[in-house]
């Protein structure tokens, strides 16, 4: 059975011991890609801004819906350089550092605080470490033979394995 993006929503705003139907979860809704999935959330303070710092299948987000607005600030998985945690007498902060750039998540729970850390680390090292897509292939026969012949320059193909596909993509 497949969960919905509502559930999901619902089950770690309550994991983070926030309100499943508070401001924050409802803005949830909008600031999600359509599928988007929210993996984990805590709850802390960014700023002087207090909300959730929610982890979905791509990227990490604190929203913070007060009274008068919202509050967006986002880390695609892609962007984060490293994260710390540490932890004190009763609460926790989770520090995101990016380009040049730190965000410091002040005020979590103790309890979850390296959990939630640690779980962010290897996601984000998931994230990143996906290998880069192959280059497309070129039906053109003299790209291909050019693609080749650096190929053979750098000892990966043998001059014999190279004039057999020579001859192959000219016809001959």
């Amino acid at each position: 059975m497949s969960t919905t993006r509502e559930e999901a929503i619902t089950r770690v705003v309550s994991d983070a011991k926030a309100n499943p139907k508070g401001g924050e979860a409802k803005a949830l809704l909008e600031v999600l890609g359509p599928d988007e999935i929210p993996e984990r959330a805590v709850k802390g303070l960014l700023g002087r801004g207090s909300g959730l710092l929610i982890a979905t299948d791509r990227r990490a987000i604190f929203v913070d819906k007060g009274l008068i607005g919202l509050r967006v600030e986002e880390f695609p998985y892609q962007k984060i350089s490293s994260i710390q945690y540490k932890t004190g007498m009763m609460l926790g902060e989770i520090i995101i550092h990016t380009a040049g750039n730190e965000a410091i998540i002040k005020n979590v729970d103790k309890k979850v605080t390296r959990d939630f850390g640690e779980w962010l680390r290897t996601r984000i090292t998931r994230a990143t470490s996906t290998p880069a897509p192959a280059a497309p292939v070129s039906n053109d026969p003299m790209a291909q033979l050019e693609q080749l012949g650096k190929l053979r320059e750098a000892g990966v193909v043998t001059e014999e394995e190279f004039a057999a596909k020579k001859k192959q993509l000219l016809g001959l």
